[in-house]
C-alpha cells in the first residue's frame, strides 16, 4: 500500500462548528463529518443540511442515503437508485458558458510503461474524492483543490492482464460506514479505512483459480453486504456473484449465473438446477458457460432486493455452447435476489440463448415513474441488444420493451410471454448474417442518467451492424478469446450483398439520445459522436453532461438536446461526469483516460491520437480557468524491417494462427498506434528479448504476462517468425500486404 497522506489538512476538518472552544480532543482514529455549511442557500434545490449527519470519515449508510445531501456523490450513481441525477442547479443554461479549469489530479500509479485508461466515476463524501484506476488502484484527494490524501495499490499479479478480456481497467469503488472497498484485478475485493486507505480486510473472491475470472467492476452495497461481480465470458469463465459482510469481509452467499459441469459435483443451489433445465445435455461444459455479471447492479432497500445484470454466454453462438438448443438461464438477464441470503426472486432473460455477445451488464436504474394513471417501482435497462426494457422491480412482470436503435435480431417483443419473436436474419448457423446492433451493443457499460422532471432518459448509444458467422472451435483453453464465431464491421465482403438487402446502409456512429421511458420514443438525440462516448450526468437545473473520446465535453438542454458549452480537455473521457457542491460552490468532475478494448487502436477521432494519454481526474466550476491539455503525443519512432527469418511458411502459418489465438485481442495485427505496443515496430533489442517477454513473462508487472503455461518455447518462436517476416513482406509490398485483422475470430 502506497500513502500520502495530510494530516494536516484532516485536522482542520475535524472540529464542526458546535465543538469550537469545548477543549474538544482530535483524534487521528476518529474524523469528524465537514461542517453543515457544506451548501449555501440557492445551490441546491433543497438546501437545508442534515442535522444528525454521523461524524466519521467515509461515514455511509442507509440514512444517509436516504437523505442524500445535494452536494454528495456518494454511491457510482449517487444513490441506491443509480439515476446519475444531482438535485444541484448553482450550474444552468444561463451560466454555463463560465464554466472553466478548476483543478486536476495525474498522480495515478502506472505499472510498467502502459496506461490502460480510466472507466470509473469518482465519488465525493466529506468534501474528499474517492476514485478508483486501473489494477483496483484506489485514490483520496481533497475534492476542493485535488491535493492527494492517500493511494492505494492492491499489487495484483501481472499475469491476471491476461484473463482480462478489455484492459486492465476499474469501473469503480464503494464507500461505506467508514471503509472504502475496492476490487483488484486479480479478483481479491479489498476494504480500505477511509480515513489512511490503509488495508482492514481482502478476500480472494474466485471460487476456483482454473477459471479465468477477474475483476474489473465496482463493488455494490446491500445492506449489510458487499456485492462484487467477475469477469470472464468471452475467455472461458463462469459467472456468478458473491456478497461478503461489509464489516469483516465473510462470504455471506454466492449466486451462480449459469450451471457448472454435472461431472464435477451437485448443483450449488436451487436456482442452478432450475437455469440447468434450459442447457441441452450436450452442452460444451469445458467452455466455461459465461453469464458473467462483471458490471451493473442495484439495490433497492425497501424491497430488500439486489438485482443483478448477466452477462453472454461462453462461447458466444448457442448452437456451440449448447448444440441441442435451450434458453441458457441466466445468461443476458436481469435476476432480483434477496440480498440478505442471495436466493433468486425472479428473473427476466432479455435475449433468450443469446449468441450474439448481447450481454445484458449495462446500468441498471431504479425509478418511480407515472404508469398508466399509477405510479410504478420500475427497474430500467438498455442492455446491448438494442431494446429498451421497462420491469416492475418488485415482480419481474414486463412492463415495455422497444429498441432505441437499429434491431433487426428480433421483431418485436410479447409483453405478455416477455419474448422476443426472434429474426431469421440473426440465425448464423447456417451462413453469414447481418446482424444490429453489432456485438458492441447498441449501449455499452458507460451509465446512463434520470430526470425524473422531465421524465427522460439520457443514453449514449451506438448504430452499427456486425458480420456474424461460425468459425472453427479449437481445443478450449482458459483465458483465450475462442468463441467459435468470426464478426467483423463494415465494409462487408462483396459476397453480402443479399444479406444487405432490404436492410438499412451500413454506419458506424456514436450519439446521445433522450429516452422517454413511457413511450419508448426519442425524444431528442445529439448529432453524431464519436462511436465511443462516455457515461452521462443529468442535474435538476436542466442540464446533461457527456464526455466523448475525442476529448470533448458536451453540455446539453435536457428538454431540447441543445449543446450549450463545450469543454475540450485533450484526453479521451470513458467514464461518466458527476458533480458535488463544497462551500457554496458547484463542481462537475469526470475521469478521462483512454482504453479498454478501443485502446488497442486510436483513430483519429480519439484524443489520444493527438495528445499524450494522461490518466487524469479533472474537475470544473463556474469562472475557472483554461483547460490544461496534455502535450501532443509522442510516436515511438520508425524502426527497420529486421532481417526476415528464414523458416517453412507452415511455422510462420503456425505463428499467424497462434498470434490470432493468443495476441490479437490486445496487439493489433499489422500493427497500430495505441495502448499496446506496436509489434511491428518492436526495437532489435526487443526482438532480441521477445522469448524472455512472451514465455517467460519479463514485463508481467506491466501486463505483459508470461504465456509459458499454453506455449512452448518453439511456438514462441514461430509467432516471432510470423511478425519478422509480415513486418518484411508489408515493408516491401505496403500495408495493405500480408497478414490481416479484419476478420477477427473472437
Amino acid at each position: 500500500m502506497k500513502r500520502s497522506g495530510n494530516w494536516n489538512w484532516w485536522q482542520k476538518r475535524l472540529v464542526r462548528s458546535g465543538d469550537k472552544g469545548k477543549g474538544v480532543r482530535v483524534s487521528r482514529f476518529r474524523v469528524a463529518l465537514l461542517g453543515a455549511a457544506l451548501l449555501v442557500a440557492g445551490c441546491a434545490r433543497q438546501s437545508s443540511p442534515s442535522t444528525a449527519a454521523p461524524a466519521r470519515a467515509g461515514w455511509v449508510d442507509e440514512q444517509r442515503v436516504a437523505h442524500a445531501q445535494a452536494g454528495d456523490w456518494l454511491m457510482n450513481g449517487r444513490t441506491h437508485e443509480q439515476q446519475r441525477f444531482s438535485p444541484l442547479t448553482q450550474i444552468t443554461a444561463a451560466n454555463v458558458e463560465r464554466l472553466g479549469f478548476a483543478w486536476e489530479f495525474r498522480n495515478f500509479i502506472v505499472r510498467g510503461r502502459t496506461r490502460y485508461g480510466i472507466e470509473s466515476n469518482p465519488l465525493v463524501v466529506d468534501g474528499v474524492m474517492y476514485f478508483s484506476g486501473p489494477w483496483g488502484t484506489a485514490y483520496a484527494v481533497d475534492a476542493h483543490d485535488g491535493r492527494p490524501l492517500w493511494s492505494f495499490d492492491p499489487h495484483a499479479n501481472g499475469n491476471s492482464a491476461r484473463t482480462a478480456c478489455c484492459g486492465v481497467v476499474n469501473r469503480g469503488l464503494a464507500v461505506w460506514k467508514g471503509k472504502v472497498y475496492v476490487g483488484s484485478l486479480d479478483g481479491f475485493l479489498v476494504a480500505l479505512d477511509a480515513r489512511s486507505g490503509q488495508e482492514r480486510w481482502r478476500v480472494d473472491t474466485i471460487f476456483d483459480h482454473t477459471m479465468p475470472n477477474t475483476i474489473t467492476g465496482a463493488p455494490y452495497v446491500a445492506g449489510d453486504n458487499i456485492l462484487i461481480g467477475n469477469a470472464g465470458a468471452d475467455i472461458g469463465g463462469r459467472g456468478y456473484v458473491s456478497a461478503y459482510e461489509a464489516q469483516s469481509g465473510k462470504l455471506v452467499w454466492r449466486f451462480f449465473a449459469v450451471p457448472g459441469d454435472p461431472a464435477k459435483g451437485p448443483d450449488e443451489t436451487p436456482d442452478v438446477t432450475l437455469a440447468r433445465k434450459t442447457w441441452s445435455a450436450d452442452t460444451r461444459w469445458d467452455m466455461g458457460g459465461g453469464g458473467n455479471a462483471w458490471d451493473s447492479m442495484a439495490y433497492d432497500p425497501q424491497l430488500g432486493l439486489a438485482y443483478i445484470g448477466v452477462g453472454n454466454g461462453g462461447p458466444h453462438p448457442r448452437w456451440v455452447r449448447s448444440p441441442g438448443g435451450g434458453d441458457n438461464l441466466f445468461v443476458s438477464s436481469i435476476v432480483a435476489l434477496d440480498a440478505k441470503t442471495g436466493r433468486m426472486k425472479w428473473y427476466y432473460q432479455e435475449t433468450p440463448g443469446d449468441s450474439w455477445d448481447f450481454a445484458s451488464t449495462q446500468h441498471l436504474m431504479l425509478a418511480d415513474i407515472p404508469w398508466q394513471g399509477k405510479t410504478r417501482k420500475v427497474i430500467m435497462q438498455a442492455p446491448k441488444n438494442g431494446m429498451f426494457y421497462v420491469l416492475d422491480r418488485q415482480s419481474g412482470e414486463l412492463l415495455k420493451a422497444d429498441p432505441y436503435v437499429t434491431v433487426n435480431w428480433n421483431e418485436g417483443v410479447d409483453l405478455k410471454s416477455g419474448r422476443p419473436r426472434m429474426s431469421e436474419r440473426a440465425d448464423y448457423s447456417q451462413h453469414a448474417r447481418i446482424v444490429w446492433p453489432s456485438a458492441a451493443g447498441g449501449h455499452g457499460w458507460q451509465p446512463m442518467a434520470f430526470n425524473p422532471d422531465t421524465g427522460l432518459v439520457y443514453l449514449q448509444t451506438y448504430e452499427a451492424p456486425m458480420r456474424y458467422q461460425l468459425a472453427p472451435l479449437v481445443q478450449p483453453l482458459r483465458g483465450v478469446l475462442n468463441q467459435g464465431e468470426a464478426t467483423q464491421f463494415a465494409p462487408f465482403p462483396k459476397e453480402d450483398a443479399a444479406e444487405l438487402a432490404g436492410q438499412p446502409q451500413p454506419r458506424f456512429e456514436g450519439r446521445l439520445k433522450a429516452w422517454n421511458p413511457t413511450t419508448g420514443t426519442v425524444a431528442w438525440q445529439s448529432g453524431t459522436l464519436p462511436f465511443v462516448s462516455g457515461g452521462v450526468l443529468a442535474t435538476a437545473s436542466g442540464l446533461v453532461f457527456q464526455g466523448a473520446t475525442d476529448g470533448t465535453i458536451s453540455v446539453y438542454d435536457a428538454r431540447s438536446g441543445r449543446v450549450l458549452k463545450q469543454l475540450f480537455i485533450g484526453t479521451a473521457i470513458m467514464g461518466a461526469p458527476i458533480t458535488y457542491a463544497l462551500d457554496g460552490k458547484q463542481y462537475v468532475a469526470v475521469s478521462a483516460g483512454a482504453g479498454g478494448p478501443q485502446g488497442a487502436s486510436f483513430g483519429p477521432d480519439v484524443a489520444a491520437f493527438k495528445y499524450e494519454n494522461f490518466d487524469r481526474v479533472i474537475a470544473f466550476q463556474l469562472d475557472g480557468g483554461a483547460v490544461p491539455l496534455p502535450p501532443p503525443a509522442q510516436r515511438p519512432p520508425a524502426q527497420p524491417a529486421p532481417p526476415p527469418m528464414p523458416v517453412d511458411a507452415a511455422v510462420t502459418h503456425e505463428g499467424e494462427m497462434l498470434f490470432r489465438t493468443h495476441c490479437q485481442r490486445c496487439h493489433i495485427m499489422g500493427g497500430a498506434f495505441g495502448v499496446y505496443p506496436n509489434l511491428w515496430n518492436l526495437s532489435a533489442g526487443t526482438l532480441a528479448a521477445f522469448e524472455d517477454i512472451v514465455y517467460g513473462g519479463a514485463y508481467r508487472e506491466g501486463g505483459m504476462a508470461a504465456f509459458s503455461d499454453m506455449l512452448s518455447k518453439s511456438q514462441v518462436q514461430a509467432i516471432k517468425a510470423f511478425i519478422v517476416n509480415d513486418w518484411n513482406e508489408k515493408a516491401r509490398l505496403g500495408a495493405q500486404a500480408g497478414a490481416s485483422s479484419q476478420a477477427a475470430y473472437h
